[in-house]
């Protein structure tokens, strides 16, 4: 008795320590905020009947508040956005939501590159299993999706090993007022409200043409797809309505990305075929007004108070299919159809190439404009507060930087413009440090 006595003492012993140094080492994560509004939610009387899963483009895109506000079916929407989070994290986290709440309606943010061949991303799973409460459920995740020499990263003494020299400032905020009431700020970005979080940051004049992996339907794991299955028929076993939506990338993604166009007609047929009603926020109508690239946060990300361009938009488009409305539905039929209707000048691209080895370079630009449309760009250099004008307004897309114009830090700018118009895009490029 006196050895079971010791084994039971040393086993707590060693889960109080383990809970101690998960305390310490552990960064703020937004379950944190989550958890204690759907508390306080639980509290008012005021149950969930809408929930938006995906990864940190949900978390970026969707305002749980504006569909609570505007939807006439929703009474309480929150976001259940994890970073990178894969299909089977969402099938299984929506699984454990299910178990919690009497859900209406669930949105599942479609991420086409979740479907294709990648190496293992442990991390984003280890957030979903962190959210999972239903012990059935998180034993279900494990089994189906872990290895058992990744078990080891379940002890958050392991997992955040590499974080002991932030644990002070772990404490700090941990201990903090704010973070009791759930106040959160990182400077580029805030969340507000339910899981949303909103990416401060805009690109601007830093916007550029952003390529994303091509799309071949040889690529796709079929194995990914069972797992879309797999939440349309619990969705269905529950009563519950599922949406998806794919969030906006920019611009510039969706029109230069080789395979968009073929990729957005597979999931569009494939989602209907299964009776599930699918919108790209990408081809939403007036795209290049509503929602330019300069208002995007990265490639995939919005900022400013895109989301909320991006979360009314969607709003609209949802109560019009809970309403039977399809005609009131505004997107464009394909890629294709969305280039016709951009603004003249879309977005612009600049970079430098090596021109010789004495150092000289050669400045680049790129524009998507329309059909017989001529475009004319003027480059500077900046430096000390001082502009330049390496080259003035011309069509000419390249310019060339002597090396005896070079001076660090330096910015790089080029302005992009509809031949003789006066409204541009700009485009730079800070240079800290001489070139390799």
């Amino acid at each position: 008795m006196n050895n079971f006595k010791k084994i039971v003492i040393l086993f707590l012993l060693l889960f109080a320590f383990e809970q101690i140094l998960g305390f310490v080492l552990e960064p703020i994560t937004y379950q944190h905020y989550l958890e204690l509004e759907l508390k306080q939610k639980n509290v008012e009387d005021m149950q969930p009947d809408m929930v938006f899963i995906g990864n940190s483009r949900v978390i970026t895109s969707f305002i749980p508040s504006v569909f609570s506000e505007r939807l006439e079916e929703v009474d309480c929407a929150f976001n259940a956005g994890t970073g990178s989070q894969g299909i089977e994290g969402a099938y299984w986290y929506l699984k454990d939501i299910l178990k919690q709440y009497d859900l209406k309606y669930v949105v599942l943010g479609l991420d086409y590159q979740n479907f294709m061949q990648e190496e293992r991303v442990l991390k984003r799973d280890l957030v979903v299993l962190e959210r999972i409460k239903s012990v059935p459920v998180k034993a279900g995740f494990i089994l189906d999706v872990f290895e058992p020499s990744e078990y080891i990263y379940f002890l958050k003494s392991y997992q955040y090993r590499d974080e002991i020299w932030e644990c002070g400032e772990n404490i700090r905020k941990k201990l903090s007022k704010e973070y009791r009431q759930g106040i959160y700020e990182d400077g580029k970005t805030v969340y507000e409200n339910l899981g949303f979080a909103r990416e401060r940051e805009v690109f601007g004049n830093r916007v550029g043409v952003y390529i994303s992996r091509s799309w071949t339907e040889e690529e796709v794991d079929r194995e990914r797809l069972t797992y879309l299955d797999r939440i349309i028929e619990l969705c269905r076993e529950e009563g519950v309505t599922l949406y998806a939506v794919s969030t906006p990338l920019t611009i510039s993604t969706v029109c230069e990305t080789p395979g968009y166009e073929e990729c957005n007609q597979f999931f569009r047929q494939y989602l209907e075929e299964r009776g599930i009603p699918y919108d790209n926020l990408n081809l939403m109508e007036d795209r290049g007004v509503l929602l330019p690239d300069e208002t995007m946060s990265s490639m995939e990300h919005v900022g400013g108070d895109g989301a909320d361009i991006v979360s009314n938009y969607y709003c609209d488009i949802l109560q019009s299919r809970m309403n039977g409305e399809a005609g009131n539905i505004r997107f464009y039929d394909s890629v294709a159809g969305m280039k016709e209707h951009l603004p003249d000048l879309a977005y612009c691209d600049f970079h430098t190439e090596k021109l010789d080895e004495a150092g000289n370079r050669m400045l680049m630009a790129k524009a998507f404009h329309g059909e017989g449309v001529e475009v004319e760009y003027q480059f500077e250099k900046e430096a000390g507060g001082v502009t330049e004008v390496l080259q003035s307004y011309s069509v000419e897309e390249t310019c060339g930087l002597p090396v005896e114009k070079m001076s660090f830090p330096m910015t790089l700018r080029v302005r992009c413009r509809v031949l003789g118009a006066e409204t541009e895009k700009t485009f730079a490029l800070d240079i800290e440090g001489a070139w390799e």
